[in-house]
């Protein structure tokens, strides 16, 4: 029986004699009040400029990419696809799951009610929003495509001048 080899593989946590951090492996006291301002908050304002408001148009860039990658997929002038389908093509622009995607298009259906103007429209329980036990049904059973007011929005104009923002959300 032939002898096993060595793992030469390095060990996780120690770093190459030649690498050197200024600072490592010192702990400096901070208050902690400081330490929130100086992290926390320009995160926390961060993420409530970019992603909580929505833009002048009204959509947030969860919206944005989701009517974007509906928009490439022909669904302008397609007909239904399974919401399955549109929710793992999104997720490769939007890294947040596949529970908050498809929570944004039920929220742009119009079972949700929350818009004058529904951007998606459902095939399936899409569920309601004035009955809290009329929960929506799984993505692998309700079919989705976009609503014909998308024509105004999802032109080439439009994602032109969104196309930059959706692709540095990504990276």
């Amino acid at each position: 029986m032939p002898k096993k080899k060595k793992d030469q593989r390095p060990v996780a946590g120690k770093l190459d004699e030649n690498v050197h951090i200024k600072g490592a492996g010192t702990v400096q006291t901070e208050p902690i009040v400081d330490t929130l301002k100086s992290n926390y908050m320009p995160y926390a304002m961060s993420v409530i400029l970019s992603r909580a408001l929505p833009e002048i148009d009204g959509f947030k860039p969860s919206h944005r990419k989701l009517l974007y990658t509906m928009y490439n997929m022909k669904l302008l002038t397609g007909g239904f696809i399974k919401s399955a389908n549109i929710v793992g093509r999104t997720m490769q622009l939007n890294p947040h799951g596949d529970a908050a995607i498809y929570d944004t298009m039920i929220r742009l259906s119009r079972g949700n009610e929350s818009l004058l103007y529904p951007y998606v429209e459902s095939k399936g329980n899409f569920g309601k929003a004035y009955s809290k036990n009329m929960m929506y049904a799984a993505s692998r059973y309700t079919e989705a495509k976009l609503a014909p007011i998308c024509r105004e929005l999802n032109g080439a104009d439009y994602y032109a001048e969104h196309i930059e923002d959706i692709l540095q959300l990504v990276i």
